[in-house]
C-alpha cells in the first residue's frame, strides 16, 4: 500500500470521531499518533487541518494538541513527545504560528508542593473513585517514590492543569495515548475515569475509535516523515 493511500485514512477521522468536535478530535488523534511513534502522520494530519479548519479552529487544534502531548509525557515518553511536537509545528500554517503564546504558562513560582499535591490527589480520586485508596496502597507497597511522583508530578503538575485542556478532555486524550501501547488495565481505568469526569459513552467510543484507526494504519511506517 502506498504512503498516500495509507494516509487517506485521515479523511475518515471526521466520521470515526464525529461525537467529538474537530479541534479536540484531532488533538486526540495527534496524541495517538505520537504514542504509536508515527510523527509523519502528525505532519499529514496538520496539513489536512491547515486546509479544512478555520483559523480559530486551527489555533485550538494546535493548543490542545501541544498540551495533550505535554501531559502524556510520562505515558508515552519525552522523545516521542518531542518528535510529535516538532512534526506538528513544522507543518503548521505560518499565520497560526504567529498567534501562539511565546512564553511558558508554567513557572517555578506556581509549584507550591502542598497545593500541587492536593490538586493531584483530587484528580486521582475523581478518576479512580472507590478504587483510589486501594490502588494508592498497592503502588506504595511496590515503591513509595512511584506513587509520590504519580500523584504529585503526573496528576498534580500535569494532568490536573486545566488552563488549556480540561479534565474530561485530558482523560479522552489519555485514552488516545494508551491504546497504541497496549496496556488494558490502565486503559480500562481511564475509560471509567473519563466517564466519571463527564465524558459521554459516545465521546469515549469516539476517542477509542480514533486511536484504533491510527493503530490500524501505523504498521511499517513508524519512522517515516512526510
Amino acid at each position: 500500500m502506498s504512503t498516500l493511500t495509507r494516509l487517506g485514512y485521515i479523511w475518515k477521522l471526521d466520521s470515526v470521531g464525529a461525537s467529538i468536535g474537530p479541534p479536540l478530535r484531532y488533538a486526540i488523534t495527534v496524541t495517538a499518533m505520537a504514542s504509536a511513534n508515527i510523527p509523519g502522520h502528525i505532519s499529514a494530519l496538520t496539513n489536512h487541518c491547515n486546509h479544512t479548519l478555520s483559523r480559530d479552529e486551527l489555533y485550538q487544534y494546535t493548543e490542545l494538541s501541544r498540551e495533550s502531548l505535554l501531559k502524556m509525557i510520562a505515558t508515552i515518553g519525552a522523545p516521542r513527545v518531542i518528535n510529535a511536537t516538532a512534526a506538528l509545528m513544522e507543518a503548521l500554517d505560518e499565520s497560526v504560528k504567529k498567534m501562539l503564546p511565546t512564553l511558558s504558562r508554567r513557572s517555578r513560582d506556581e509549584y507550591n508542593y502542598e497545593t500541587v499535591h492536593q490538586r493531584g490527589m483530587e484528580l486521582w480520586r475523581s478518576v479512580y473513585s472507590k478504587q483510589a485508596d486501594k490502588l494508592e496502597s498497592k503502588i506504595h507497597a511496590w515503591y513509595p517514590d512511584l506513587i509520590e511522583v504519580i500523584q504529585t508530578d503526573l496528576y498534580g503538575r500535569f494532568l490536573s492543569d486545566t488552563r488549556v485542556l480540561d479534565e474530561k478532555s485530558t482523560e479522552l486524550c489519555t485514552i488516545g495515548s494508551l491504546i497504541p501501547i497496549n496496556v488494558p488495565a490502565q486503559l480500562k481505568s481511564h475509560v471509567l475515569g473519563a466517564g466519571r469526569l463527564g465524558a459521554s459513552d459516545d465521546e469515549i467510543a469516539a476517542a477509542t475509535a480514533l486511536a484504533e484507526t491510527v493503530c490500524a494504519n501505523a504498521s511499517d511506517m513508524a519512522h517515516q516523515s512526510f
